[in-house]
């Protein structure tokens, strides 16, 4: 199956049209969505309306013309599209959401459109923020291997397009959840920087430690994502560090890194990593290497602790409450313990007790946890004494069976996500962009057929460079052409 660059090219070109790609993908989805369950809710009808109207209209000339995606089924808002977010009431409820956000409109502007929603947890934590399986919908599965997860949490997303329903799906991150996926099902997923694609008209969740953006078979394709959702809406709080470039991010990808500085740590203090994710970090290093860049160890002091954590969950679940107070005036009364998951409860009732003034001190001690993190980097890539890029596992362990996740005590469950994402949720605070890419080599899967993904992080603003870098070794070690035994065949 080729990337979505070529689907779209092809409509541009007369090839063929968007009511064909619409109906491929539907077919696709029936053929393999009832083994993984990545789509939750079929919005089939609405996808074919759109088709023909845009090829009546002679419409599909956008950077993503006659395309077929997910949108995911958490915090991406289009009106009268159901907004169930993976909780048993508000689907109960039907509840639809009243607008359309700023990046779904993004999406249908590039002349993308949506066939569904894509499995993620419930209510953007439930049992687990890492995982897609739901009291609602149950567990989405692995392409690669069914007996595991998909992880989280834009775990359908991702499923969906190893699966080859679709070619590229909306995402999101707040603590890894594009790039988490994405490692787990060979894709490419990039986390752009703090303020790069507008969250309007929400609010900056999370503090600011949120941001949309997608999953992809190739790295043109998340460039072209970028270039499709990148851009500002008025009052937006926040605007990344670095302009994008005048070309857009797709032209990056055909541009020469240079000689760059990467650090690299394929272990971390305060976890312990599996090592089959150690090896692929260290066997990216080494191709890094013999592609001409200074590859040396080295880590940001910030990150040899998790301290960082403790405020950053506060915020997490103070938003979260919020979030769901919100969403009363749809429930016509207040949340219940039985009105979502057992971990989802726990955590809302935590975010209740938080206090402003502790809600603030978290704030501003993370801000100075950015300071200090983000001075490791050079803010000029090639230039100074300081590092271009850090390497490391985007994991750090393999995909685990499903339930893993999502079956146990609250206290017991906590320790399990917290060894998954080590290497992830520092950047989400610090709004640094960064990319997990598969590795077309042996070291880039585990015994059990399961991708290994690892992660660049780049100085704020800097996707262009992540982009060059990811597609040089994209083009020295091609992955697109693998497949996974789930897969569509038309």
């Amino acid at each position: 199956m080729s990337d979505a660059t070529a689907l779209a090219e092809q409509v541009r070109a007369g090839e063929t049209d968007a009511v064909t790609t619409v109906e491929e993908a539907i077919a696709r989805c029936e053929q393999v969505n009832p083994t993984i369950n990545a789509i939750v809710e079929r919005t089939y009808d609405l996808a074919r309306h759109r088709a023909a109207g845009l090829d009546a209209d002679g419409a599909s000339t956008g950077l993503l013309a006659g395309v077929p995606i997910a949108l995911k089924d958490l915090f991406c808002p289009a009106e009268g599209e159901p907004g169930y977010q993976g909780n048993r009431r508000l689907a109960e409820l039907d509840y639809r959401y009243p607008e359309t956000g700023s990046v779904a409109r993004r999406w249908a502007e590039a002349g993308a459109i949506s066939i569904g929603h894509s499995h993620s947890p419930e209510l953007g934590g439930g049992q687990c923020p890492a995982a897609a399986e739901t009291h609602l919908y149950g567990p989405c599965r692995n392409p690669w291997n069914t007996d595991h997860t998909v992880l989280g949490s834009s775990g359908g997303a991702a499923a969906a397009v190893a699966a080859g329903i679709v070619r590229i799906a909306h995402a999101s991150d707040g603590g890894g959840s594009i790039r988490i996926p994405a490692s787990a099902n060979g894709l490419v997923g990039l986390k752009p920087s703090r303020g790069r694609i507008s969250s309007a008209p929400a609010g900056e969740g999370w503090g600011g430690g949120t941001t949309d953006g997608a999953v992809a078979l190739t790295v043109r394709d998340a460039a072209l994502a970028l270039d499709v959702l990148a851009g500002p809406e008025p009052g937006d709080p926040y605007a990344p560090a670095h302009p994008a470039p005048a070309a857009g991010y797709v032209a990056e990808v055909d541009q020469h890194p240079g000689t760059l500085r990467i650090g690299v740590s394929s272990t971390i203090p305060f976890e312990v990593t599996d090592s089959l994710c150690t090896q692929a970090a260290e066997a990216a290093a080494g191709l890094l290497d013999s592609l001409g860049h200074r590859v040396s160890q080295a880590l940001p002091e910030p990150m040899a602790a998790n301290d960082y954590m403790y405020d950053y969950v506060r915020i997490m679940r103070a938003s979260a409450t919020a979030t769901l107070r919100s969403l009363e005036g749809v429930l016509g009364r207040p949340w219940a313990d039985d009105d979502m998951e057992p971990v989802a409860w726990i955590n809302y009732q935590r975010g209740a007790k938080i206090s402003a003034p502790d809600l603030l001190a978290s704030r501003e001690r993370l801000h100075q946890f950015t300071r200090k993190l983000v001075s490791w980097w050079n803010l000029e890539p090639g230039h100074g004494d300081g590092f271009d890029l850090l390497l490391t596992p985007t994991l750090g362990v393999v995909p685990p069976p499903v339930g893993h996740l999502v079956e146990g005590d609250e206290r017991t469950l906590t320790k399990r996500l917290a060894k998954v994402t080590p290497y992830l949720p520092q950047f989400n605070v610090s709004g640094q962009p960064a990319i997990s890419v598969p590795l077309g080599t042996a070291e880039g899967m585990s015994p059990e057929g399961l991708p290994i993904g690892i992660q660049l992080v780049a100085a704020p603003g800097r996707e262009d460079v992540l982009l060059r870098v990811a597609a040089q070794m994209e083009q020295a070690a091609p992955w697109a052409h693998r497949h996974p035994p789930v897969h569509a065949d038309a």
